[in-house]
């Protein structure tokens, strides 16, 4: 029976080990099929560094779960996909989840998310979950977990079609630290901020495109920015509690954008309780009046954004704008000048600290030169101005004569022809200029001169109808030879000829001039011409004197030797030697060479600094003094054969060596370097046996006695 039974053991052996042979096979083959689909996955999914974070965007790839993620990444964008169902498990493939910084998982169509599905995100600080069909509990467990995340602090909600806004959704929630909300398109009228009691930090609400009619506000001291825009409030929330201006619903704003809704009327009461706000919008609405000292409340106002639509009549009364704080001010309206603002001369008189005016629309055509200086005199200390579609079409001189400090202009879309030297004269601060879209036919240098247009970090003066004359030679010149990238804007597209019409449509890129076509010679160029070989030839000469001075010397010298100058008969000389050296060298001749010379042998010794006679011309004083001396010795050196003097004197040796057999004794005080060995000092080294200087002191003792042999007869 034993027996037996080991038999059939053996004949199931082989069919076992096959039997995990084609598991194994099975287990690799799908292995292997999710390595490459998640290979091919990655190919789709683009990481890239922005801000210091490492980002993975994989979004609109239709993907149905997440792909194996590396443990660099802190930034994961997941939208436009297909996560119907979130939990855990969801994010099993990411190395490390507790680097994540922030996920956006919107527009991925999600229904179920289990409350712990983000509790692998330890450090998560931003969450983007808009536009997607969350069920109500779901969203509602899960906003009850977020809580303990004490990193969580922007939350995006946007767009969720399954929830509403309603005190329930946050009823589980704990206390947080979101700073930032965003929960547009609910598409209700009516917005109770009692519903977010539960966010005890939030600093940033955005409740904008939620078609709000009326808003009932709630204590929040923490928050600063209040997004309004894009519903339909016909006033501004009362921000007061109970009318009491020292008691306030959101004592802290700084920031409220209430742009494009149907707000009427703006008035120093809707304003009241916002004294620390910097920055209002209020873009798109339908006021029709800005009142005198409206913005008397906001004694902090920084920054004033109005750009209203053209459908009803605005009047801005002479002391709206009257604001000590102001420094940024944004005014859009389609009309007239002249209707808009009730005192052009007080409009901006009130705005000391007043350094940015963007003026869109509103018509400067029929305003005479004194109504524009009257309006814009007071912005002496105005650091940019845009003037966009004013309807300018005079020379801008008289907008820009007092402002001396601007750095930015922008006149874009207006009618101005003609620019003058006196335009931007004495803006040595500008940095920023758009003429774009105007009339500029032609550019005098003098309006844009170049050293102007260099200092330029942004230059658009496209779209302009340019004559493509001579006249425009130097600014086409210009163009072509600038190469600071980024600074002429929208060149050379933009940049096209109208005229002449052999130009037309031309770019100003591809214009070029011969000098004779725009230069037409004149008497002087003819002078010129005639002079210019005279002037070369007598420059020839003068070079090719200067070069061979001293050889001319030299020449003139010999010259002056057979004529003038007595040889001295027999040995009646006066010196002993002549020494020749340079003034550099002076003081080894002084502190070695008299020393021994005259001291000790008694030699009589003729050297320049001692023997010449003053007033006497130089050569005159060698060449005499040569004459005088029975011995010539030459301390060479490299300042030696730098020196023009003593190559001179070199030369006449030369010559009393040839024709009077004087003797000539050379010193090397040091190696001289091939760049001085000039043609006199090689010829010397070819034909004169030299005594070298050491500082050796038994080679020193040599020297002396060679010198001495020499000099001693």
């Amino acid at each position: 029976m034993k027996t037996q039974t080991i038999q059939m053991t053996g004949h199931f052996v082989p069919f076992f080990i096959l039997f995990l042979g084609l598991v194994w096979i099975i287990e690799c083959t799908e292995l292997t099929k999710e390595n490459k689909k998640e290979e091919s996955i990655l190919k789709y999914c683009k990481e890239k560094v922005e801000y210091g974070h490492n980002t993975l965007n994989c979004s609109h790839q239709n993907l149905t779960f997440i792909p194996r993620i590396t443990d660099k990444i802190d930034t994961l964008i997941f939208s436009f996909n297909h996560l119907t169902n979130i939990s855990q498990e969801t994010f099993f493939n990411i190395s490390n989840p507790a680097l994540i910084f922030k996920l956006y998982i919107d527009h991925n169509s999600l229904q179920n998310i289990t409350a712990n599905a983000l509790d692998v995100f330890s450090n998560l600080h931003l969450l983007y979950l808009s536009y997607n069909e969350i069920y109500y509990d779901n969203f509602k467990h899960l906003l009850g977990s977020i809580f303990a995340k004490r990193y969580l602090t922007h939350l995006e909600m946007t767009a969720i079609s399954t929830v509403n806004l309603q005190e329930d959704l946050f009823s589980l929630l704990g206390e947080n630290h979101i700073q930032t909300l965003k929960a547009s398109k609910y598409f209700i009228k009516t917005f109770d901020m009692k519903v977010l009691r539960n966010f005890n930090r939030l600093g940033v609400l955005d409740i904008s495109y939620n078609h709000i009619e009326e808003i009932f506000l709630f204590k929040n001291e923490y928050m600063h920015s209040f997004y309004i825009g894009k519903n339909n409030l016909r006033t501004l929330p009362d921000f007061r509690i109970n009318g009491n201006e020292s008691n306030c619903f959101l004592p802290r704003l700084v920031l409220l954008s209430a742009d494009d809704n149907d707000i009427e009327e703006i008035s120093s009461e809707s304003l009241k309780c916002l004294r620390h706000l910097r920055v209002l919008n209020i873009n798109g609405n339908l006021i029709h009046i800005l009142p005198n000292n409206f913005l008397s409340p906001l004694l902090n106002i920084h920054t004033l954004e109005i750009m209203l639509p053209s459908t009803r009549g605005l009047i801005v009364e002479p002391f709206a704008f009257n604001s000590s704080s102001l420094v940024s001010l944004t005014l859009q309206y389609r009309f007239s000048a002249l209707y808009v603002f009730q005192s052009l001369n007080n409009t901006f008189k009130f705005l000391p600290k007043l350094r940015k005016l963007m003026i869109n629309g509103i018509s400067m055509l029929r305003l005479t030169d004194k109504d524009i200086i009257g309006l814009f005199a007071p912005l002496h200390n105005l650091r940019e101005l845009r003037c966009f579609s004013c309807q300018i079409s005079r020379d801008p001189k008289i907008i820009l004569n007092l402002m001396k400090h601007l750095d930015t202009v922008n006149f874009q879309s207006n009618m101005i022809s003609k620019l003058s030297s006196e335009t931007f004269k004495d803006k040595n601060s500008l940095r920023n200029l758009d003429l774009r879209y105007n009339q500029l036919r032609h550019i005098d240098s003098t309006a844009l001169p170049i050293s102007l247009l260099n200092k330029l970090h942004r230059f658009d003066i496209s779209k302009n109808p340019f004559v493509c004359d001579c006249n425009l030679e130097w600014f086409i010149a210009w163009l072509q030879s600038t190469h600071k990238p980024g600074t002429i804007l929208r060149y050379p597209k933009d940049y096209i000829c109208s005229l002449p019409k052999e130009k037309t449509r031309r770019r100003l890129s591809d214009i070029s001039f011969t000098y004779r076509e725009c230069h037409p010679w004149d008497t002087w160029i003819w002078v010129a011409i005639i002079a210019s070989p005279c002037v070369i030839v007598i420059c020839i000469i003068i070079i090719v004197v200067y070069r061979n001075r001293w050889n001319i010397k030299h020449y003139i010298y010999l010259m002056r030797k057979r004529r003038n100058y007595q040889v001295i008969e027999g040995n009646d000389f006066v010196y002993d030697a002549f020494v020749g050296y340079e003034t550099e060298d002076s003081a080894w001749v002084r502190r070695r060479l008299l020393p021994v010379l005259e001291e000790e042998i008694g030699l009589k010794l003729c050297i320049h600094e001692r023997d010449f006679q003053p007033g006497v011309f130089i050569n005159d004083n060698i060449v005499t003094n040569m004459d005088k001396s029975r011995t010539m010795i030459f301390v060479l050196t490299n300042a030696f054969a730098r020196s023009g003097w003593c190559i001179f004197e070199l030369k006449i040796a030369h010559s009393k060596l040839i024709e009077d057999e004087t003797e000539l004794v050379v010193i090397l005080l040091e190696k001289i370097d091939g760049r001085n060995m000039n043609h006199s000092l090689k010829c010397l080294f070819d034909t004169t046996t030299y005594i070298e200087w050491t500082e050796d002191l038994v080679g020193q003792e040599l020297f002396w006695e060679q010198l001495k042999s020499v000099l001693v007869k």
